[in-house]
């Protein structure tokens, strides 16, 4: 499976690049993962930073690509349901999936309308550098799921 993770925004010398870097390592033996980080000028008005940040995405988009959007007002899902929904994509011939983190203002409606998903790691407002850390976290939590390893518990 191919896995693009698309994220406006720069880990730098955030706390959460470590977290990052150590599921990324985790995940390698299983699953090809591309990050593509983003970043759009912060002195633009909020209409064309997020118009901004759209059209920087919509450039790095491949085809053919399943694409879910990490999103507040997205579908809550639990590990187990995460993991079923990438086994599915999976099983219908769907291996490269492209996950989108939009930065501190949100996504543009454009970004928001080409998901074919749309989920939320709970309904409480996360950083979107945390968002990324959380996601590749369950992606290798889905993984385990996946192949009956003991990592999740329940």
């Amino acid at each position: 499976m191919k896995i693009n993770i698309i994220s406006i925004g720069k880990f730098e010398n955030s706390p959460h690049k470590a977290v990052f870097m150590h599921y990324e390592k985790r995940l390698k033996w299983k699953i090809l993962l591309q990050e593509i980080e983003l970043k759009n000028s912060d002195k633009l008005s909020l209409p064309e930073r997020k118009k901004g940040e759209g059209e920087l995405i919509l450039k790095h988009l491949k085809s053919p690509t399943k694409i879910i959007i990490c999103d507040e007002n997205g579908e809550q899902v639990s590990s187990k349901d995460f993991a079923k929904m990438l086994s599915n994509f999976a099983l219908h011939g769907n291996s490269n999936l492209t996950f989108i983190i939009g930065g501190s203002d949100g996504l543009s409606e454009e970004i928001l309308s080409s998901a074919n998903n749309k989920i939320a790691f709970g309904r409480i407002t996360l950083p979107h550098l945390m968002v990324r850390a959380i996601l590749i976290e369950q992606l290798y939590r889905a993984q385990t799921i996946i192949d009956g390893h003991p990592y999740h518990r329940q």
